[in-house]
C-alpha cells in the first residue's frame, strides 16, 4: 500500500454519452471531426509498428518556430504533468522547498510528495487577489498561471520579479496561456521555464502531449535523464498538423473566450459570485446555496461540474466552457436548480 497522501481527482467519472461533461478543463469548442481526418491522413506517417523518434526534433523545431526560441530549449513529455514532474525532478538537485500559489494545480501536491519537496504558499493572498508579492523572493516557485482552478492570471511582471534573484528559479505553468493572449518572456530568463500543452489550445488531451522552454542547459539534463521513447509517434504527427491550422485554432480561442463571458455574465445573472477568468473554465459561487448541493442537483439532471474539497473554494463550482447551446442548457437547468426546494 502506498504511504502517499496525495492524489489527484479528475472528477467523478461519467459517460459522455449520456451526461453533459462541463467538469473537465478540456477545449469542447475543438471538434471531433479535424482529428478524425487528420489521424486518418497521418496513420501511415506515424509508423505505428516502430519506434517513436526519440528525440522529437522535428516536431521541436516547430515549436521553436512558434515561440521564437531554438530548438534546443524545448522539451517534449507525456503531457504537461511528466514534463512538471521531469522539471521537477532535475530542480529538486538544488532546491528543497517548492513555492506555490494558495490554490494551485493538484498535480503540484502529489509531485512534491513523491520527489521529497516541502510546500510554502507565495505570499499575496493570490486567491483573493490575483497577485503575489515577489519582494524579496528566493528559492524554487512554480505558479500556474492561468490558475488550474480559478482561471485567474499573476501579472507577468510579478512572474519576472520573482526570477530576478539569480538563485531563483521559476515555472511558469501556462497550459492556458493562449486564453490570455500570454506569450513567453522575450528574452527568457536562464532561470525560469515555460511550460505549456496540446490539451487545451489544440483539443488534444487524450494524446497527452506537453512541453516546457527553458535554458539550453537545463534541457540537455532533462533529455538525458527521460523515459527513451516518452512522445508517441500518432502525438508527434498530430501535434505538428496542428500546428500548421495554428489559425484555425486561434479562431476557436476566440470563440470560447465569447462563450465564456457569456456563460459568466449569466451565472452573475443567477447571483453566483464569478472569479475573473483566463482559463477555459470559470469559478462560481453562489451564496444560498452549497457548492456539493449545486453539483448534486445538476448532475440528476445530467450534467457534471467540479467542485473541490479545499476550505476556501468547497463551495464553489467550476464550470468548463461549452458550445453556446450547452452553455444555454447548463443555464437553464441551473436556475431550475436554484428554485427546487
Amino acid at each position: 500500500m502506498s504511504n502517499f497522501k496525495s492524489t489527484y481527482d479528475p472528477g467523478v467519472q461519467v459517460s459522455m454519452d449520456d451526461v453533459l461533461c462541463l467538469h473537465r478543463n478540456e477545449n469542447l469548442l475543438v471538434g471531433r471531426e479535424w482529428a478524425v481526418d487528420a489521424a486518418r491522413d497521418l496513420v501511415e506517417q506515424a509508423a505505428i509498428s516502430s519506434y517513436p523518434d526519440a528525440t522529437c526534433m522535428p516536431l521541436r523545431t516547430a515549436i521553436a518556430g512558434l515561440h521564437g526560441v531554438r530548438a534546443e530549449q524545448v522539451f517534449l513529455g507525456n503531457g504537461a504533468d511528466e514534463v512538471l514532474s521531469d522539471l521537477f525532478g532535475v530542480l529538486h538537485e538544488t532546491y528543497d522547498c517548492m513555492h506555490v500559489l494558495d490554490v494551485r494545480f493538484k498535480v503540484y501536491d502529489l509531485l512534491a510528495e513523491r520527489l521529497g519537496f516541502r510546500q510554502e504558499v507565495l505570499p499575496g493572498d493570490a486567491f483573493e487577489t490575483g497577485h503575489v508579492d515577489p519582494t524579496g523572493f528566493s528559492g524554487f516557485a512554480v505558479v500556474d498561471s492561468p490558475n488550474a482552478i480559478t482561471g485567474r492570471s499573476v501579472p507577468t511582471d510579478e512572474l519576472m520579479r520573482l526570477a530576478a534573484d539569480e538563485n531563483s528559479y521559476v515555472i511558469w505553468d501556462n497550459v492556458y496561456g493562449e486564453y490570455g493572449h500570454d506569450s513567453i518572456p522575450s528574452p527568457l530568463p536562464p532561470n525560469m521555464a515555460f511550460v505549456r500543452s496540446f490539451s487545451k489550445f489544440y483539443g488534444m488531451a487524450g494524446l497527452r502531449l506537453g512541453y516546457c522552454i527553458a535554458g539550453e542547459g537545463l534541457i540537455a539534463r532533462m533529455l538525458a535523464q527521460k523515459d527513451v521513447f516518452n512522445v508517441n509517434a500518432m502525438a508527434q504527427v498530430m501535434a505538428m498538423e496542428a500546428i500548421r491550422r495554428q489559425a484555425s485554432f486561434e479562431s476557436l480561442r476566440d470563440e470560447l473566450v465569447g462563450n465564456r463571458d457569456y456563460l459568466a455574465t449569466g451565472l452573475e445573472k443567477l447571483g453566483f459570485s464569478v472569479l475573473p477568468s483566463n482559463s477555459v473554465g470559470v469559478l462560481a459561487t453562489h451564496p444560498a446555496h452549497s457548492g456539493a448541493s449545486i453539483q448534486a442537483a445538476l448532475l440528476e439532471r445530467k450534467i457534471a461540474v467540479r467542485r473541490f474539497d479545499d476550505d476556501r473554494i468547497r463551495d464553489h463550482i467550476r464550470i468548463t466552457v461549452a458550445p453556446m447551446d450547452q452553455i444555454k442548457h447548463f443555464l437553464a437547468t441551473l436556475a431550475d436548480c436554484l428554485k427546487a426546494p
